[in-house]
């Protein structure tokens, strides 16, 4: 069995931070012969090394940075009536069985590690990767190193003073919405982070690529420029006014992706297709911006070396299809990404669903859980993909994980399970791996839980992890275990708590 790493969102108080600074980075726009720079369908940007110092030097409290909240691609009301539907499902659904007398480590757990704190939000955003020493987490307010060897922290510091010689108006940004990953075939990490401003609608795309395997040494690069108010550049948001939201990492053997939402008077995906192989030396990449593609828009995870990505969105709310959209890349040198098209094949039909209804705690106080968007990335391998949702089951809010057979023009649905864990229990914020993506392979789920019927204490929002073959429906082969149970519950709050946007499952590798 191959050993899984996971983090979950925890909440402490900081303390302390000194900064470090990173020399300033250069930019230039790639543009189109005759056409404005606001017109540009590319961007290269540059990038200058950086080394993390030793320790954790993320001391201060640190209050909340994020302004804006998540937003939904769909009217707020619109989405409360879905949330309040209780259907009279006639789903099957399977029932996973505790697993608590072998603990986690039969599940592939091999540690569990407190990480990143991040003091005044809630949710933190909190999501990390496993590489082959360490793992490195990051949250809305920094991003640690940290030793797979006893979960020591090797090095952590503020989003800020990780940006810090890329920043563009610093003292006015916010830097949120972080994600990570690993990518095996490289052993490097890929971090990005999304800004905005508190006076102004310039919005930047940050990212940064490790420079080795531990995630100790970097290339920061400038951002893409997004929208700027006063150079007029425009690139990827549909207009300069518009929101650029829920940014989600992906990969494929040559290229790094970001999806985002681009909020506006409507509301589309945005998705840059990066340069992945001149950035492992530090080198100036070139980034290809598709629009007005689906929102709630999955990046892939791609284990194998295809040159075509799959990407899907269930859309937001409800629905009955995965909308779809196939990236291919054009060539590996510097600035080929903009050479890369976008095809959309037919659209995948499966079980019609509803957004899940906010979760309860015992004490009856709601916690968000979202729209029914995918939260984590997709997995990518060899003709198959792999995603997690949470949808309403007879007014509970319950799991649905897919296994897609994929060729670049159709898709079949081979399997689309619905898990519970009990009669009781709302299911949410999942998230699905599978190692080496062939068919029978251990598959991992990651998913927050809550029992509104349990008053003890272990109804509260708990850390569950699943373990069963990434082709198989059934209970008997799919187990759970219990990683954590809050010792709190949220109040007073509204209509629903904010409990998690993303969700994150890794397989060490």
């Amino acid at each position: 069995m191959r050993k899984i790493l996971q983090h979950y969102m925890t909440l402490f108080t900081p303390s302390a931070m000194k900064l470090a600074s990173v020399a300033v980075l250069g930019c230039t726009m790639a543009v189109a012969w005759g056409m404005p720079a606001n017109a540009a369908r590319t961007q290269t940007v540059t990038a200058k090394s950086y080394l993390m110092p030793a320790g954790d030097q993320t001391k201060a409290v640190m209050g909340p940075n994020r302004a804006t909240p998540l937003l939904i691609p769909m009217d707020a009301a619109a989405l409360a009536r879905l949330k309040a539907l209780k259907p009279a499902s006639t789903t099957k659904i399977v029932t996973i069985q505790s697993d608590a007398s072998s603990g986690p480590g039969k599940q592939g757990l091999d540690a569990l590690c407190n990480t990143n704190v991040a003091g005044g939000f809630a949710p933190s955003d909190s999501h990390g990767a496993a590489g082959t020493s360490t793992l490195v987490v990051v949250t809305n307010v920094d991003i640690g190193v940290y030793s797979k060897a006893g979960c020591g922290i090797v090095s952590r510091v503020s989003l800020k003073t990780f940006f810090a010689g890329a920043l563009i108006d610093g003292s006015t940004t916010t830097l949120f919405d972080p994600r990570v990953l690993y990518d095996r075939r490289t052993g490097r990490f890929f971090v990005t982070v999304e800004s905005s401003r508190s006076s102004s609608t310039d919005q930047y795309q940050y990212f940064a690529v490790s420079q080795n395997s531990a995630g100790t040494s970097w290339w920061i690069y400038n951002p893409f420029i997004l929208s700027r108010t006063s150079t007029g550049a425009l690139f990827c948001k549909r207009a300069a006014g518009n929101f650029w939201d829920y940014p989600q990492a992906g990969a494929s053997n040559t290229r790094w992706f970001i999806s985002a939402n681009d909020f506006g008077s409507t509301v589309t995906g945005g998705l840059l297709s990066i340069d992945k192989v001149p950035s492992l030396s530090g080198a100036g990449v070139t980034a290809k911006c598709f629009q007005n593609l689906p929102f709630n828009l999955a990046v892939p995870m791609q284990l194998d070396t295809s040159s075509v990505a799959f990407f899907f969105s269930p859309g937001t709310g409800s629905g009955s299809s995965l909308a779809r959209r196939n990236v291919t890349s054009i060539g590996t040198i510097t600035g080929s990404a903009g050479s890369d098209t976008i095809a959309t094949p037919a659209s995948v039909a499966i079980t019609a669903w509803t957004a899940p209804p906010n979760a309860p705690q015992p004490n009856g106080q709601l916690l968000d859980t979202l729209d029914g968007r995918f939260q984590s990335n997709s997995i990518q391998s060899r003709g198959y993909v792999w995603n997690i949702h949470a949808v309403n089951i007879g007014g509970r809010s319950l799991i649905r994980w897919y296994r897609l057979a994929c060729s670049t023009i159709a898709c079949s649905v081979l399997n689309s399970p619905t898990f519970a864990t009990g009669g009781s229990d709302y299911l949410f914020n999942p998230s699905i791996a599978t190692g080496s993506g062939l068919p029978g392979a251990p598959g991992h789920l990651t998913v927050s839980r809550t029992i509104p019927s349990i008053q003890t204490g272990s109804g509260n929002a708990a850390h569950l992890q699943m373990y069963g073959l990434n082709t198989d429906s059934t209970a008997p082969n799919w187990t759970y275990s219990v990683v954590g149970t809050s010792a709190f519950q949220f109040t007073s709050c509204g209509g629903g708590c904010r409990w998690g946007d993303y969700s994150s499952t890794t397989v060490d590798p």
